[in-house]
This record gives structure tokens, C-alpha cells and sequence, in this order.
């Protein structure tokens, strides 16, 4: 068990946090909304902490009206989600960032709504800030 007052930082939070910084981003949450570019974040059970650092995958899906476009914002998407790695957002310290899978497209069938899809693993530490 951890400390009291001690938990680890939500991660949805910490990457809406640090992606909404993106230049250029129309939106970042965990419910899709279509303003475009939108990132869509998820958490996937997995991973697990042992006391001190927890490592979790999550989903990180970029939704754009234009398909070129939508594929080159996935690049400064990735960029920054790399930035992570040693830094802090909101008080809460980011060791690693892993791609697990890089971003590739699925198709809606629809030609005015492109999705991309990639997966990370973010390892953080225990910390008491609200995050």
C-alpha cells in the first residue's frame, strides 16, 4: 500500500494536460469531439506499479476532416509524446515513454473523418499532486 496522502497521477489527466499544449491541436480529451485535429486519449488495463513507479498503455488516436493533414499532425504528435520522457506535467514526474505501436490509420469509411492510432507506455512515479 502507499503512503497516505501518496498516489500515483491520473494518467488521462496528465497526457490531456500535455498534449492540449500541442500547437495547432483543435482539442485533447477523453471523449471524442469533432474539432479538428482532435486527440483521443485512453488508458488500457494493463501494466501494473510496484509501489514506487507505475507503468500503464494507452491509446493515442488523432482524428482529422484531412487525411494528410491528420497523417502529419500524427508525427508532431508523436514528437511530443516522446518529449515526455524525463519531465514533469502538473507537478508529476514522467520517467519513460515506450511506443509500443507506432501511429497507423483505420479506416471509418467515411471521407471526412480520419483516424490514427498508436500505443504508449508511460512509466511514472508515486505523487501526491492532484493530477
Amino acid at each position: 500500500m502507499t503512503q497516505p496522502g501518496r498516489h500515483f497521477a491520473n494518467l488521462r489527466t496528465l497526457l490531456v494536460a500535455h498534449l492540449s499544449t500541442l500547437a495547432g491541436i483543435g482539442a485533447a480529451g477523453t471523449k471524442l469531439e469533432l474539432i479538428f485535429p482532435f486527440v483521443l486519449v485512453t488508458v488500457i488495463p494493463s501494466g501494473g506499479d510496484d509501489y514506487i513507479w507505475s507503468r500503464q498503455v494507452v491509446d493515442v488516436e488523432v482524428f482529422h476532416s484531412d487525411y494528410p493533414a491528420g497523417a502529419e499532425f500524427t508525427r508532431v504528435v508523436h514528437d511530443h509524446m516522446m518529449r515526455l520522457r524525463h519531465s514533469y506535467v502538473g507537478g508529476v514526474p514522467v520517467s519513460q515513454v515506450r511506443t509500443i505501436n507506432g501511429f497507423g490509420d483505420l479506416d471509418y469509411e467515411d471521407p471526412t473523418l480520419h483516424r490514427f492510432i498508436a500505443e504508449y507506455e508511460i512509466e511514472s512515479a508515486v505523487n501526491s499532486a492532484p493530477l
